[in-house]
This record gives structure tokens, sequence and C-alpha cells, in this order.
């Protein structure tokens, strides 16, 4: 498969975007900035970055077949469980259960199996990003007066969790598939439009290129980095 450079661009922008927002999340942590700490900046800043990967990754399912699709899943969402289970061991107060990488592992399989289904036309994708924004607040309990049990039942994977349910990152199926899904029917329309010429290869295509390899590692490097300086300026 050709390089789709621009796909690569925009996932390079969103993954700069990310490490950046996770900076500022851990500057605030220690210094409680004013114009980040729960404002609507915040809120609109982190939605953008989500809704960025999820469609972007959507984008690019529509260039694989299915059984590419799911066994991208099934690492994604292995690497996401490892994700898990070293926050649980190591920073239990910031644990994370059913982080991005496990919405994202569990939309690539589902877009997977349902490919030969999905019928690609001018409008349809146009619905799953309704979808995606009538069901956003499912899991934080809008569903609740009609599905007690589905709550009571903490089916947090699928978007339903119980009370007692806390994750530092979370991203269930619902509403994260429609929006992924709505990414791959998109995907039609940027593989006519995008040449994959290497003169489109830039430095921020390069950037993209490489988001896993990023996402796994910045904040292995931004935390302990601020923490540092936090604790220099205290003496």
């Amino acid at each position: 498969m050709k390089r789709n450079y621009f796909i690569d661009k925009f996932r390079g922008f969103t993954i700069i975007s990310m490490v950046l927002f996770h900076l500022m999340y851990n500057i605030d942590y220690y210094w409680q900035v004013s114009w980040y700490d729960g404002t609507l900046l915040n809120k609109i800043w982190q939605l953008s970055i989500a809704t960025s990967f999820f469609t972007i990754s959507g984008l690019t399912s529509n260039f694989l077949n299915a059984s590419k699709n799911i066994k991208r899943g099934i690492i994604t969402s292995l690497i996401g469980l490892a994700i898990s289970l070293v926050t649980y061991l190591f920073a239990p107060e910031q644990s994370i259960i059913w982080g991005v990488l496990n919405g994202l592992g569990a939309a690539m399989i589902i877009t997977g199996l349902l490919q030969k289904y999905l019928k690609i036309n001018d409008k349809l994708f146009f619905v799953f990003f309704l979808l995606f924004i009538i069901t956003y607040n499912v899991p934080r309990g809008s569903l609740y007066g009609i599905f007690k049990n589905l709550y009571d039942k903490n089916l947090f994977i699928l978007g339903f969790p119980g009370e007692s349910f806390a994750s530092s990152d979370y991203f269930p199926i619902i509403p994260w598939l429609f929006i992924f899904i709505g990414g791959y029917l998109l995907g039609k329309f940027v593989n006519i439009k995008d040449k994959s010429s290497k003169t489109n290869d830039s430095f921020l295509a390069k950037i993209g290129r490489h988001s896993m390899e990023i996402y796994l590692a910045h904040q292995i490097i931004l935390y302990p980095l601020v923490t540092l300086i936090y604790n220099l300026t205290q003496k």
C-alpha cells in the first residue's frame, strides 16, 4: 500500500497536540494552571485529540482488508491491556481501564468483522458521526433511566459503567465505535483526493508515522521531567 501523506500529517499534528496536552496535564497537577484546569478549553482540546485519533484510525482501516484490521486491532488491544496492568501496579491512583488503545483496538476488530457489510456511499459516514454525537454522554449515565440494568452490571466496555467504575482514560465501544466507522467510510474520499506524492513527506508526516512509539514513550519522559522540575523549585 502506498503511503497516504495527508493522513500521516493529520496523525502527526494530532500526536503533537496530545503531547502538549499531557505536558499541560502534568504541569497542572503540580501548579494548577487556571486557564487549563477543568475549563472549556481543556475539554475541547481533549475531545479534539480523541476524535482525531479515532477518525484517523478509521481512515487507515479503509485501506486494509478485514483480516489485517482484525490483526491490528488485537495487537493494539494487547498493548492497551499492558498499559492497564502497568498503571494498576505502579500508579494505582491513575489506573487506566479500557483506555484509548483498548477503544481503538475494539473498534478495529469490530470494523474488520463488519467490513464486508459496510456499504460506502456519499452520506453514510454522516450517520455514524451523528450517532457519535447522540450517544456521547451514554458512558456518563445519560441513559441510566432506560438501561439501569446495564449500568448496574458495570458493562463499561460497552459504554455502561457502574457507579464504582473509575479510570483516568476511558474509551468504551459506545460512542467511540461510531466515529471510528465514520472515519472508515470517509476514507473513500481521502483515498481519491490524496496523490501520495513523496513531495508531501514532510517532517509532520514523519512524526505521524511514529505516533504509537511517541504515545507509549512521551509520558515516561514528561511526567518524571515535570516532577523533577517541581521538586527542584520547592527547595
